[in-house]
């Protein structure tokens, strides 16, 4: 009987693979991770809030995480082909996105903020300096911060960078003036000494939220997605994860219209002392 048993379990199991139901299949996450402190490596291993959450999400779901790292720029078409599942990697809600994926409900609430030398404090710290005319700004190709610059920078060279690991290079080579990127890439300078002299400014240029996405016709995931959000939002564990990489408080909890106090997709913060104050990518 116990044999009888055994072999209609692996008849089962044949069964759910050839028919793609088992809930075992790995969860193919789309991650570049050049993006400190969502997605990164450190000591050659994937790490930050991305990478954590991903690892909830995949215990929640019972499946297992199988990372596929490509550039940002090459994300949404991976995910659009069918080599990855889902996008976690800092990626920012917009209406464009949103022709293309899925996205699940709002995490976290950013902006573009820019980010210039220490040495430059004096010419480029106040509020508007990165409108003038002349100036040359860093940007990541594909980002919102991009897309922002070409529109709203019109007078300024616009310089964009294959990662943020390559526009911090020109940034510190003097080879621009300014670096604009979402506001964890800000919040990240007060815990990195390579970046000691960089400062990031105190006014953020947009106001973004970022999400994870799922391709147009997998709605399953979406829901599973969704759902595991919401438990990881109202137990804590998502505050928990965003605390230990970013060193200001952050509020989060359910999404709510912007005239709510803030909630689950948005964010108070307070940056504790030798950290910029803020409002992806």
């Amino acid at each position: 009987m116990m044999r009888f048993t055994a072999r209609l379990l692996l008849l089962a199991s044949c069964l759910a693979i050839a028919f793609g139901v088992s809930a075992k299949e790995p969860l193919r996450v789309g991650i570049a991770p050049d993006y400190p402190p969502l997605a990164y490596r450190d000591g050659g291993e994937l790490t930050g809030i991305e990478v954590a959450a991903a690892e909830v999400l995949g215990q929640q779901l019972d499946r297992k995480i199988k990372y596929v790292e490509k550039d940002f720029s090459a994300l949404i078409p991976a995910l659009q082909a069918g080599e990855i599942d889902i996008i976690m990697s800092g990626l920012s809600i917009t209406p464009e996105r949103s022709q293309q994926v899925q996205f699940s409900k709002p995490y976290l609430q950013a902006g573009q903020i820019p980010i210039i030398r220490f040495a430059d404090a004096a010419r480029f710290s106040f509020k508007g300096a990165i409108f003038r005319p002349g100036v040359s700004v860093a940007v990541v190709q594909g980002s919102t911060g991009e897309l922002f610059a070409r529109k709203q920078l019109q007078q300024a060279k616009v310089v964009s960078a294959a990662s943020i690991s390559e526009a911090f290079s020109l940034l510190k080579g003097g080879q621009v003036d300014f670096l604009l990127h979402d506001a964890p890439t800000s919040w990240s300078l007060a815990n990195d000494k390579r970046y000691e002299d960089l400062i990031s400014l105190n006014h953020a240029l947009t106001e973004e939220q970022l999400g994870w996405a799922v391709r147009k016709d997998n709605n399953a995931l979406l829901q599973d997605v969704n759902t595991q959000l919401d438990w990881m939002q109202k137990n804590g564990m998502l505050r928990a994860i965003i605390r230990k990489w970013i060193p200001v408080t952050v509020e989060v909890a359910d999404t709510q219209p912007r005239s709510q106090p803030a909630t689950s997709s948005s964010m108070k913060t307070r940056a504790p002392q030798g950290a910029s104050t803020t409002n992806p990518r």
